[in-house]
């Protein structure tokens, strides 16, 4: 790994940190998206793929995973109301 993508690695951990946990394991899901996308546009470096679909694919799993975490904890509130 060169001491670029070590060092913006390192930020990206060090930042994640700071990320609002809006629910149980939203900080984990938000960087596993941006490590998909940072992998997917190391691969589009070498191989030149289309990348649009894949980097959308991550957005929409992270989006997707908080919507459902959100519905999750309205129904056990309403639940136990």
């Amino acid at each position: 790994m060169s001491y670029n993508a070590e060092k913006m690695g390192n930020l990206i951990l060090n930042e994640s940190k700071s990320i609002e946990e809006r629910c149980v394991g939203y900080r984990k899901e938000i960087l596993g998206a941006i490590v998909e996308i940072l992998d997917v546009e190391r691969k589009h470096k070498v191989q030149r793929t289309r990348i649009q679909k894949q980097i959308d694919d991550a957005c929409y799993a992270a989006g997707d995973f908080l919507w459902r975490k959100r519905d999750l904890d309205n129904q056990k509130k309403e639940t136990a109301k």
